[in-house]
């Protein structure tokens, strides 16, 4: 008996004692959250805009959706559970609902320039943290 009583107690000393870290299980997946914008000036209703992320930008040209999640009136979004990687995202709205990227629709991309000479860029989601992205979009001319 004290022979299995000293191993017991070296193992935990050693740390071979997973109840403890079973108790604050390392987090898996990450957050990205943000606001999309009108530019200064711009006129019209982001509420349920889009927003789209991509795996690669191989996924972004072919437009392959990993996920995508829509922004409240204020252009706020979230898309939670994620898993920690490298990602594209765009963001759009079809004003008249005819299924095409037109004439007063919105769209915009993460990155640079204004449309149509944008340049998407990616970012990178950790584990256990909020990625914040904010960026505008704009009225298609």
């Amino acid at each position: 008996m004290f022979l299995i009583s000293t191993v017991v107690l070296l193992l935990n000393v050693i740390g071979f004692n997973k109840k403890e870290n079973s108790q604050n299980p390392q987090p898996t997946t990450g957050t990205i959250s943000g606001r999309i914008t009108l530019p200064p000036g711009a006129a019209g209703d982001i509420n349920n805009a889009s927003l789209a992320i991509y795996a690669s930008f191989d996924d972004w040209l072919n437009d392959r959706v990993l996920r995508f999640v829509t922004a409240n009136s204020s252009g706020n979004y979230a898309f939670t559970n994620v898993t920690p990687g490298t990602y594209y995202m765009d963001a759009w709205k079809d004003n008249n609902n005819n299924t095409f990227f037109d004439t007063g629709d919105f769209w915009g991309v993460y990155g640079s320039g204004s449309y149509p000479n944008y340049q998407v860029s990616p970012f990178s989601v950790p584990a256990g943290q909020t990625t914040a992205i904010n960026f505008t979009i704009f009225v298609i001319p």
